[in-house]
């Protein structure tokens, strides 16, 4: 099924005129109403039908790119899903910088730290005025560490497409990178929402003699990951060769130094946790001091000390990390993931959706001889509250399957009636999943020029699924957030609460 745009826009028509009709004569309508119901012209019935339900793995999926919104970083698991552990690739830019890149008179390498903001929640402030933050898309146990090394990345990242240069390059989350035997940081990580603030200790030309210690932290007070990064090894490849080549060029330097390698490893136990990062303003910062005269350092409004050839000052390069990035995901799924289809794993990143078969023991052509007015037509996908894992999604998505396209409702009739968001039950769990396709079922039991009956999917729901106009059509069968649930299947062992299509309908009385 093509959703035509002229047919979209026929029936937006269509529905518009419907509206303004009902607005302009309400009285009338609900007169005639209540003639149709007092008369017995029509019979309201409800049909169940049976769906096939099926898993599909998801093995990987693009992780670089301007569409991809954040990026994961740590290690999950789940008694259904199995383990998930995510790391990240990324490119470093030269420092933005007017002059020469160089580290000047008597320079000592202060410290060397990574700085990955957070994604956060700015809360009330406390009552000493500073400000409380909550740390945004934590998936499993923020209290559980798990092994966090920085290595140095030893494959290198086209920006092209190799195989059709006129295209950017896009890497999937399951690349194989190479990365360096030595780690610049290697120590065991969970996320501390009160990391606002990095102490950087200024130094003497000696390397010991302390003769300063800066407050750092960012603009907005938020907290961010800071990863200190061996000074030696750093200073080895940054700061040694900054007069060379490798320096003078932004594609010199990016094949030079190929990136960062940041990686998640389980310790002792897996059950820990991923974070999302958005990475936009991550970096490496290389803080050093260095001898200047004393006009230079006024002119930097530095208050540095007397150094061996005039004053002691701190100073700083920022290397950005570069618009080239990407997840990578490592997956071991769990023995029931694996046993069978009688229950539905979606899960997202990389996981695995559920593909719909409608109508299976009716034939359609019957179905539309029958000429029902489609008053209502509801898929519902129940949750197994024995398997229910402590990252349900709050909302799942439905599309057209065959075709990578959206449902013809979601384009007439917007996300928030569709549906498709998490309902709990009475004690709060996790209940089920309810989507409205009164449209496509509609259409597809019309007999003048039907929709084709398609197999649809079902997949964790992502922000960047929602169309954003008549023509955004397509969509992507994947998401990249790691939340999973598991729903019953269509096993009669299920009962009411298997999967089914309930279709409400009109019939006008012979």
């Amino acid at each position: 099924m093509a959703i035509k745009v002229v047919n979209a826009l026929k029936y937006l028509g269509l529905f518009s005129i419907v509206f303004f009709t009902i607005i302009s004569c309400e009285k009338e309508i609900e007169s005639i109403g209540v003639n149709l119901v007092n008369n017995n012209n029509f019979t309201i019935n409800k049909d169940t039908s049976e769906v096939l339900a099926t898993n599909e793995n998801i093995v990987s999926v693009p992780t670089s790119g301007t569409t991809v919104t954040q990026y994961l970083l740590g290690v999950y698991s789940d008694n259904e899903f199995g383990t998930l552990k995510a790391s990240i690739v990324s490119q470093l830019n030269l420092p933005a910088i007017g002059t020469a890149y160089n580290y000047g008179t008597n320079y000592t390498i202060d410290s060397v730290v990574m700085s990955i903001p957070y994604q956060v929640t700015k809360g009330v402030k406390q009552s000493d005025g500073k400000p409380t933050f909550t740390i945004d898309s934590v998936f499993g146990d923020a209290n559980v560490e798990f092994q966090l090394g920085v290595y140095e990345l030893k494959t290198f990242l086209n920006t092209l497409d190799p195989n059709d240069p006129s295209k950017p390059a896009v890497y999937y989350s399951d690349k194989e990178f190479l990365k360096g035997d030595t780690p610049f940081y290697l120590g065991n990580f969970k996320v501390n929402p009160n990391d606002t603030v990095s102490y950087i200790k200024r130094f003497m030309p000696n390397g010991s003699t302390v003769y300063k210690i800066d407050t750092v932290k960012l603009a907005d007070v938020s907290p961010s990951i800071k990863i200190p990064l061996n000074k030696s090894a750093i200073q080895q490849l940054f700061v040694d060769n900054a007069a060379g080549a490798e320096f003078q060029t932004l594609d010199n330097f990016q094949h030079f130094f190929r990136g960062f390698y940041i990686e998640a490893k389980e310790l002792t136990s897996n059950k820990s946790h991923l974070v999302s990062l958005a990475m936009a303003n991550a970096k490496m910062i290389i803080y050093y001091s260095k001898d200047e005269n004393e006009e230079a350092a006024v002119d930097l409004n530095n208050n540095g000390v007397k150094g061996e050839q005039g004053v002691r000052t701190k100073h700083n390069f920022d290397f950005s990390f570069g618009t080239l990035k990407a997840n990578l995901f490592e997956r071991d799924v769990a023995a029931p993931h694996q046993s069978g289809e009688n229950r539905l794993y979606v899960q997202g990143a990389a996981g695995s959706i559920a593909k719909i078969d409608l109508f299976q023991n009716e034939n359609l052509v019957d179905l539309q001889d029958n000429n029902w007015l489609i008053n209502d037509a509801s898929l519902i996908f129940y949750v197994d509250q024995n398997a229910a894992s402590n990252i349900v999604p709050n909302q799942l998505y439905l599309y057209n399957y065959d075709e990578k396209t959206q449902m013809v409702d979601i384009m007439n009739e917007g996300l928030a009636a569709v549906g498709g968001f998490l309902e709990r039950d009475a004690e709060g769990k996790p209940f089920r999943y309810v989507f409205k396709i009164t449209d496509y079922i509609s259409r597809l039991l019309i007999t003048n020029e039907p929709l084709s009956l398609v197999k649809l999917g079902l997949k964790v729901f992502n922000p960047s699924d929602v169309p954003v106009n008549i023509l955004d059509t397509k969509i992507k069968d994947f998401s990249w957030t790691p939340k999973g649930v598991v729903l019953f299947g269509q096993d009669p062992s299920f009962g009411d609460k298997r999967v089914k299509l309930e279709i409400s309908y009109s019939k006008i009385n012979n």
